[in-house]
């Protein structure tokens, strides 16, 4: 995946996710599904992954040094939808703004050099391209169910798939 549709779909997320100031307090608090996470708990689920990214993958990818651990994603997802039940919708949207344009501008200052450069997490070997093409699929897979749950298309950004 090019570096400009990285940069271009977290853009749009940016977009995606304002208009999700427009549902209903009930809408935000619905879950996705019986035993789901709400759509208040899926959108607090983001920024802390995309801080992670920001401070324990970017910048051992750019120096080519041994990646950290991650986090236990179990662990990082309780914690987040468990904070994202204590803030209001906006505070939520806001983080994931706030810290989503953080990565957009550490992307946009990376080298060319370094989006074909290989890397190694754990056992797998790829790009920056290839890293950032899953962390996409995830985007996409939370926002068609927040779109299903909030059952009020009108409102939900239109461009992300």
């Amino acid at each position: 995946m090019k570096a400009s549709e990285i940069v271009w779909h977290n853009e749009e997320s940016v977009r995606f996710m304002q208009s999700l100031s427009k549902l209903s307090e009930e809408e935000w608090r619905r879950p996705l599904g019986p035993g789901k996470w709400t759509i208040a708990e899926v959108a607090g689920h983001f920024a802390p992954w995309n801080r992670f990214i920001l401070e324990r993958r970017l910048p051992y990818l750019i120096l080519g040094d041994p990646m950290p651990d991650g986090p236990g994603a179990d662990e990082l997802n309780a914690r987040s939808a468990r904070d994202s039940r204590g803030r209001s919708r906006d505070e939520t949207i806001a983080e994931f703004v706030t810290v989503r344009r953080q990565l957009i501008a550490a992307l946009r200052d990376l080298p060319a050099g370094d989006w074909s450069r290989e890397f190694q997490i754990g056992k797998s070997r790829m790009t920056l391209g290839h890293y950032f093409a899953g962390m996409i699929a995830h985007d996409q897979h939370h926002f068609r169910q927040i779109r299903q749950a909030a059952r009020n298309p009108v409102f939900i950004f239109p461009l992300l798939s």
